[in-house]
């Protein structure tokens, strides 16, 4: 004990004399309980193990019994104080952990070269961006909630020392070895994200270590391979190299890495690695800049730690002033060498002792004399949180940068007007970023890989030449710029987007300089080049400064802003909302698979303009032989009447082509002089005008002399063998009329119905006809009406002079990049991308697939006010949005604000609905379409074949269920009886409830 007293008083002493930061760490600690803890250990350590405490020793984290043999050895010979684990995976680290901190007396050290996060050594955890990326990042407090997230990482993993973050200024652009590993070259913002990194680690009670001191960015060589040169002399080193470092020491952070370089500014002692010198880790490190910390080395089995063969490097390191020897090579040899040097006198015992003791109050100040075993249980769950996922995906989002947008072409608009083209370098075709551009609009996707032969290339550059706009992405350092692309850049409207280290950009030069807009990415990580693609088109707002110069193109600092202008995608925690709540969606939706409500679906959720939840489920049928995924495109069913027949009536009205009080036969005069003439056009909106629900055209047709009795039957018996709904079978063997119908398209045979089957073009007259005779009951009275909206598109196509269908492609989904939103789908998709709906036995006698369900809307050639549209959830979010956007979207007016707000805010007096939109029952939740927990101010609609969607301006909110239940058949009931879309309804404002969110 009263050695112990001694070394401490020496220490004291020594650091009265000297400028000094004690680390925030060791200050805010109990150091009478650290104390005790520290004299108790100590008193109770045999020499051999006081000295193994500085030895910090590397090792594959590897259970078979070959690697433990020699973990174990470690252990137990040189009594080892620290562990620093290779490559692996978390489980089997923890595990090997477990067992090295067993059979160790003492708890050791067990340290990640974590700079970038786990990810860095330990596959299957969340991959954060390099800090090249991060010094893009403006906001430094998202750093620092960074910094947090690895440090609960680490504990979680045992772990008690990072080393990280780098504070090397990197203003070499040769560099090889530190480049995307330093936050860039201005030492003032080095150092602010470091300290940002550095604060989130220590203040969740893990050791950050700075490297590598006294600084590796200006560096051509690497010292893994050879001892590097520094030759710049004080004034410089002082004023960029060693600031970042000053300002961490300063600001009270407990870990320095020295590095293996020669610096000759510093000690002239020549090819002497400034780690082995004591001028600089003694004389610079902690006498002038008063470092108080634990002190590392760089790992001592470099070949920039070579030393000559008489001279020991762990020896040399503990002489120049080092605490701690990491990764010796031949760790029981060094332990050897420094129980000798201590024996001859060339190393103080004393000061070996205040390092063991230094060590030993750290271990206390990390929690070590409280050790506890890593519960490998649920531990790759707890690594991978939602919160680490929002988090990367976060710093992803605020590093990408726009270093040029030419007439400010980004984000890309007029989608309707470009065919756009992405070009892939380095990557194949349907790479993430690829794919994230097609959930924007229409894009072609083509490739270049370092294989392709010159044949390959130059028919993929043809092959541009017909699109207007070529999205070029670069993801690899080993295709050059070639000819081609530079005479590409002058006849397109090419952007660029870098996944790879800035400088890299100065070897496309020429075409950087033609092209309309660059994107620098940093990374090929799948977040670089999602967020990216959501740059170009507008889904997040460009932020990033560059952190680094781009010698004969762009300055560090540079990056140009822009707005948000569409729909974004993001983890649910970007806009508050809870995503474990949000999981409820999920077990919902399978209890519905297994009750068979349907096959498959979709689910979308999209809050502030984020996309937070997007999924597919199941199958398009109950074979279970494909998928649903998320181009599948579904049949919208009544949906139809919203997203569909009411956006053309309020283009129209936006026109001026008709006013709500207006008749409805001022636009129809087939109307004028029945039952129907005095209807106006608001209470046909409101489902009010009396009249009926919906008219089988289908009848017409049918040849009735071509069967006795009735089609319809209550009970299934021999002549109604086939199933129609819950409560009706009908009969199929009655024929068409041969003067209406084909099964061959021929002249005045050009309604397609469905497969081989074909309507006579008069038939449009027996519609209108039907319409015109159908019965009327109380105007005023609630009465939801298929037949309200086939007027109400006759109206439109009318005083528009146009079909609706092309009127809606036109106007609308071209320009919102919904390609997959069209009435008849066939012609626009292959059948392979269309969830089947209905096997219908009936009226088709075929399997519905890309055709309407509806039959009303079938036998007008599938273009109906009341039905015919299909999408899929993404395509239909970009329309929802619209509304909620009060008519914008892209930075584009598709409507007047006006216009929006009466059509998605008006209600009926007498019933729950808009106009045109369905809304909540308010009061009861017995019959609402919507469930309990939505607000009045709700609008959307529900589809029969299994479809919903509904817009809450208030929480600023989309959701979107499709799914096809009527698959094989309509009579399946139980989507409604399970309340599958309700209850998704009610598990979503759950989510978002930031009151309830800690129940």
């Amino acid at each position: 004990m009263r050695k112990i007293l001694t070394i401490l008083l020496c220490a004291v002493c020594l650091l009265a004399g000297k400028a000094q930061t004690i680390p925030n760490m060791y200050r805010n600690v109990d150091q009478a309980k650290m104390n005790h803890w520290v004299d108790s250990v100590f008193d109770s350590m045999t020499y051999d193990e006081r000295i193994g405490q500085l030895f910090m020793v590397i090792a594959d984290p590897k259970s078979d019994n070959r690697n433990m043999q020699r973990l174990m050895r470690y252990v137990n010979e040189i009594k080892i104080g620290g562990i620093l684990f290779h490559k692996g995976n978390p489980v089997t680290q923890a595990e090997v952990t477990n067992r090295l901190q067993k059979a160790s007396r003492v708890p050791m050290f067990v340290s990640l070269d974590g700079e970038w996060g786990l990810s860095m050594r330990l596959s299957g955890t969340t991959r954060f961006p390099k800090n090249m990326m991060l010094g893009a990042i403006e906001n430094n407090q998202l750093i620092t909630e960074y910094g947090k997230e690895v440090a609960r990482q680490c504990k979680e993993m045992g772990i008690q020392i990072n080393f990280a973050p780098d504070m090397d200024v990197n203003s070499n652009t040769d560099n090889p070895i530190i480049g995307l590993r330093s936050f860039g070259e201005n030492p003032q913002a080095v150092a602010e994200k470091g300290l940002a990194y550095a604060r989130g680690l220590e203040g969740e009670g893990i050791i950050s270590v700075s490297k590598h001191f006294p600084g590796h960015g200006d560096t051509s060589e690497d010292s893994h391979n050879t001892l590097p040169s520094v030759h710049h002399d004080l004034a410089r080193l002082d004023s960029v190299e060693l600031y970042p470092f000053k300002r961490y020491i300063y600001d009270g952070y407990a870990g320095v890495m020295t590095g293996h370089l020669y610096v000759p500014a510093l000690d002239k002692t020549r090819n002497l690695p400034s780690s082995f010198s004591r001028p600089i880790v003694t004389g610079l490190l902690k006498d002038k800049l008063g470092f108080r910390g634990l002190c590392f080395t760089d790992a001592l089995a470099m070949k920039g730690a070579t030393t000559s063969k008489s001279d020991n490097p762990s020896v040399k390191a503990l002489l120049a002033g080092n605490d701690i020897l990491l990764a010796p090579a031949a760790p029981i040899n060094d332990f050897t060498a420094v129980k000798e040097a201590i024996d001859e006198g060339i190393l103080n015992i004393e000061e070996v002792e205040a390092k063991c003791i230094k060590i030993l109050q750290y271990k206390y100040i990390t929690g070590l004399n409280k050790y506890k075993p890593i519960e490998i249980k649920g531990l790759s769950e707890r690594l991978n949180s939602p919160h680490a996922e929002w988090l990367a995906a976060k710093l992803n989002a605020e590093a990408i940068t726009l270093l040029k947008n030419e007439a400010d072409f980004i984000p890309l608009k007029q989608l309707d007007k470009k065919k756009i083209a992405a070009l892939s370098i380095g990557s194949p075709v349907g790479n993430d970023f690829q794919k994230m551009l097609g959930r924007y609009d229409s894009v072609a996707n083509f490739s270049i890989s370092r294989s392709s032969t010159a044949a390959q290339v130059q028919q993929v550059y043809k092959q541009l030449e017909k699109y207007d706009v070529i999205i070029c992405s670069i993801h690899t350092v080993r295709i050059p710029e070639s000819q081609l692309l530079r005479q590409l850049a002058t006849k397109k409207e090419v952007v660029y987007a870098f996944f790879t280290l800035p400088y890299f950009c100065k070897d496309y030069k020429n075409s950087i300089q033609k092209a309309k807009a660059v994107v620098m990415g940093y990374e090929a990580t799948p977040l670089a080049q999602e967020y990216a693609a959501q740059l170009i088109f507008g889904g997040i707002a460009a932020k990033g400064k560059l952190p680094v110069t781009i010698p004969g193109l762009y300055y560090a600092g540079t990056g140009l802003f822009t707005e948000k202008t569409r729909l974004g995608y993001h983890e649910p925690e970007e806009v508050g909302a809870n995503p474990i709540r949000l999981e409820v969606i999920d077990s919902i939706v399978e209890e519905g698979l297994e009750e068979k409500a349907y096959p498959g679906c979709q689910v979308l959720v999209a809050k502030d303009g984020m996309v937070i939840y997007d999924k597919s489920f199941g199958y398009f049928d109950y074979s279970q032989k494909q998928p649903v995924q998320e181009n599948s495109v579904y049949d919208l069913a009544s949906a139809s009447k919203a997203a569909g027949t009411l956006l053309a009536v309020m283009k129209a009205y936006d026109e001026k082509k008709f006013t709500l009080n207006n008749k409805i036969s001022e636009y129809i005069p087939e109307l004028k002089g029945s039952n129907k003439k005095d209807l106006n056009i608001k209470e046909m909106l409101y489902h009010q005008s009396g009249v009926v629900s919906t008219i089988n055209f289908y009848l017409d047709a049918i040849d009735k002399d071509s069967y006795k009795g009735s089609l319809y039957s209550r009970e299934k018996n021999a002549t109604h063998p086939v199933r129609f709904d819950a409560k009706t079978f009908v009969r199929n063997d009655f024929k068409y009329l041969p003067d209406l119908v084909s099964d061959k398209k021929k002249p005045g045979f050009t309604t397609e119905v469905a497969r081989n089957f074909y309507l006579h073009d008069s038939f449009k007259d027996s519609i209108i006809q039907d319409i015109k005779d159908s019965r009327l009951g109380t105007r005023g009275k609630y009465v939801y009406s298929c037949v309200n909206f086939i007027m109400l598109k006759m109206m439109v196509e009318n005083q528009m002079k146009q079909p609706m269908d092309q009127l809606l492609h036109n106007n609308f989904y071209s320009r919102l990049g919904a390609r997959h939103t069209t009435y008849n789908p066939l012609k626009a998709m292959d059948t392979l991308q269309i969830v089947p709906t209905e096997d219908d036995q009936f009226v088709r006698r075929q399997l519905v697939r890309g055709y309407v369900h509806d039959e009303a809307a079938a036998f007008q050639g599938g273009v109906s006010g009341n039905a015919g549209l299909f999408s899929n959830a993404n395509d239909l979010a970009k329309v929802l949005q619209l509304f909620l956007n009060q008519g914008k979207y892209g930075n584009e007016q598709y409507l007047s604000t006006e216009t929006c707000r009466l059509f998605t805010q008006s209600k009926s007096p007498t019933s729950r609905r808009g106009l045109g939109f369905d809304k909540p029952a308010v009061g009861t939740h017995k019959g609402s379409p919507c469930g309990s927990l939505t607000p009045p101010s709700v609008y959307g609609h529900t589809g029969f074949t299994g479809t919903c969607f509904w817009v809450d301006p208030d929480n600023q909110l989309l959701y979107i269920f499709l799914c096809n239940r009527v698959n094989p058949s309509r009579a399946n009931n139980k989507l409604g009886a399970l309340d599958i879309r309700t209850r998704i309804q009610d598990a979503i404002y759950k989510a978002i409830d930031r009151k309830s969110q800690k129940d």
